[in-house]
């Protein structure tokens, strides 16, 4: 049986490798995130501004919206770019760009051919991670946006959102929870076998 600290650095290893071959569908899904989140932070800044300075929760909501809406467009941004960097190969296209001009040495102003072929990957490894992050941060300014919007409306509204919010969030992890495959008997009695030499 493999030791515990080797599993533990396999699984790491596993992860990363499965992020890079998923990395194309969280791009897109971050696309579609971003872009959602943008169209909705016009629509409620346009629909905000109209109101004016008209109450603290106004103003809390508005500067909440407006520092959201940068960062989801260097999102949106980020992904697309990283994408295109990768879909137009632009490690390769630069160098033979340049021997092609005929620049003296230019092959020492360039990684070696293994990481240029592993700039792109870690590149978008980079990308997924930055943009989880700022997707993170934009989307918790979105929800506190909205919710002081509706708060000023009436304080129930606010909270209302929040608990759906929080509903929503529970239903998702249920599905994935529910939809996830019964242990099969080579795996119990792997964990059994584990557990055991754990508490040896």
């Amino acid at each position: 049986m493999t030791p515990l600290p080797d599993q533990s650095e396999q699984s790491l290893n596993g992860l990363a490798i499965l992020i890079e071959r998923v990395t194309p569908m969280l791009v897109d899904i971050g696309s579609w995130i971003f872009g959602g989140l943008i169209a909705l932070n016009l629509v409620v800044i346009a629909a905000l501004i109209t109101v004016g300075p008209a109450h603290r929760l106004i103003l809390i909501s508005l500067t909440a919206f407006t520092c959201a809406l940068p960062l989801d467009v260097a999102g949106i941004f980020l992904l697309r770019l990283t994408k295109d960097l990768k879909d137009v190969e632009i490690e390769r296209v630069a160098l033979r760009s340049f021997k092609d001009a005929g620049f003296p040495n230019i092959e020492a102003y360039f990684p070696d051919r293994d990481h240029r072929a592993a700039a792109p990957r870690r590149r978008s490894r980079l990308a997924v991670v930055y943009c989880l992050a700022i997707g993170t941060v934009t989307s918790g300014l979105t929800v506190a946006g909205l919710t002081a919007a509706l708060w000023y409306m009436a304080w129930w509204i606010g909270v209302t959102l929040l608990a759906m919010i929080v509903a929503g969030a529970l239903v998702v992890i249920a599905a994935f929870a529910h939809s996830l495959p019964p242990q099969s008997e080579a795996e119990q009695e792997l964990k059994r076998r584990m557990h055991e030499e754990q508490s040896q």
